[in-house]
């Protein structure tokens, strides 16, 4: 698929799911800084193809690749946005309505930056929700595929989460998504086994072929057996 559409794909996605989310959002004043739109907006600039699709995340290529970023005073990224998991449903040929379990349970909150402003009502299902995944890892479940693995950039699932549901027999590197040298732990949600390496010379993804770890089908790790030290991966 091209750039341009998945672009135009993911932009529909996010305009009949976000637009809701994203009403009554008084604008950023122009001396503010946001810590975590500056963030998002420096992978954006370092990488291709991606586009942000909520306030805490990046996609690309239709959902193949997601990036979630912790949000203000959170240690964890949030479970996948309502436009994120209706890309997942799509990506794997699944109803657009599949939803996480946890999205439907009464302990799931709007997120405080994206809560609407009181004299606006707002259906709860068109919020973009999360979950503090303090206990575990919040890569998505076998409800979208049963195959989605995801990568950590702290230890204990905490940090910037990237996930990935397809096979990839050929090496995917992590510097194309600003990600190599960064995993700190990871999950192994689905049936495939996950092969890990790293780069032999600095800088050079043709030198990624240093074996580091295997991830076997539904195994998670909290501490990465090579800490920041993986730049490339391959699925069976």
């Amino acid at each position: 698929m091209s750039s341009s559409r998945a672009k135009r794909s993911i932009a529909v996605v996010v305009a009949t799911v976000a637009m809701g989310t994203m009403a009554g959002i008084a604008p950023v004043g122009a001396a503010e800084v946001d810590p975590l739109q500056q963030q998002i907006d420096e992978v954006l600039a370092n990488t291709e193809g991606g586009v942000q699709i909520s306030s805490y995340e990046i996609a690309w290529n239709d959902g193949e690749a997601i990036m979630a970023f912790p949000l203000p005073g959170e240690e964890q990224a949030p479970v996948s946005s309502l436009v994120a998991q209706k890309l997942q449903a799509q990506y794997v040929g699944l109803p657009v309505d599949t939803r996480e379990p946890a999205v439907s349970d009464a302990s799931v909150v709007a997120a405080a930056d994206d809560a609407p402003p009181a004299d606006e009502e707002v259906i709860a299902a068109e919020r973009e929700p999360y979950v503090s995944g303090a206990a575990s890892d919040s890569c998505p479940t076998e409800v979208f595929g049963n195959d989605w693995y995801c990568f950590y950039q702290y230890k204990s699932f905490k940090g910037r989460r990237l996930q990935w549901n397809a096979t990839h027999k050929n090496l995917v590197y992590f510097s194309k998504f600003d990600f190599e040298n960064r995993t700190s732990s990871w999950s192994n949600k689905g049936a495939k086994t996950i092969k890990v390496y790293g780069r032999r010379y600095a800088g050079q993804d043709t030198s990624c072929y240093s074996p580091l770890w295997s991830e076997n089908p539904h195994e998670r790790s909290a501490s990465a057996n090579w800490d920041n030290a993986a730049d490339c991966f391959l699925t069976n």
